[in-house]
């Protein structure tokens, strides 16, 4: 159980760095937008289409490499109107069943197929649909792809921890299981 819940911690620990380390573009995205509004403000005359494409592929950037972080550490959208009465144990319980039939092999099965959808793009020299956009679409593919098996480490990550907690005596803090509703101050 010590090796399921060391692996976890390592993966959870990659997700973590690759998240924190991509929270860069947000600085980035930051200064393409305000350059963009200050420009249009001012009238000059750029490749607008350009930069607002390199301003959803920053949005889509960051969203994709904090994906799977988010998972782990159960930041990630869900309706819990189902667990939310239930214990500890039923909610582990929930999350094994999701992360087994439902999760996991979805996000696999995607996951897998992205590397296609990548490459078709690379192979065809995909580019913007404007003619004064980007070119080398399949750049941004491969980072969506990336996003996807990102998660999919994410979710392994997270079973890793409900394997251990359901079927080891180790209680929900020592195995920092991060499942079910959560309460946030504001």
């Amino acid at each position: 159980m010590n090796a399921l819940l060391n692996m976890s911690e390592v993966l959870r620990r990659l997700l973590e760095r690759i998240a924190l380390a991509s929270g860069w573009l947000l600085v980035i995205m930051a200064c393409v937008t305000t350059f963009d509004v200050v420009a249009r403000k001012f009238g000059l005359q750029l490749p607008y289409t350009k930069l607002q494409e390199l301003e959803w592929h920053f949005h889509a950037a960051i969203f994709s490499l904090w994906m799977g972080y988010c998972y782990t550490i159960n930041a990630h959208p869900r309706v819990d109107s189902f667990t939310e009465r239930m214990t500890h144990r039923g909610r582990a319980w929930v999350e094994l069943i999701g992360c087994l039939v439902l999760a996991l092999p979805y996000i696999a099965l995607v996951a897998y197929n992205s590397l296609a959808f990548v490459e078709s793009s690379y192979l065809m020299n995909e580019q913007s649909d404007s003619t004064v956009g980007l070119t080398r679409r399949w750049i941004i593919k491969s980072v969506y792809a990336a996003g996807l098996w990102l998660v999919l480490l994410g979710i392994l990550s997270v079973l890793l921890r409900v394997i251990v907690f359901l079927f080891s005596s180790r209680s929900q803090d020592e195995v920092n299981l991060q499942i079910g509703h959560v309460v946030t101050d504001v």
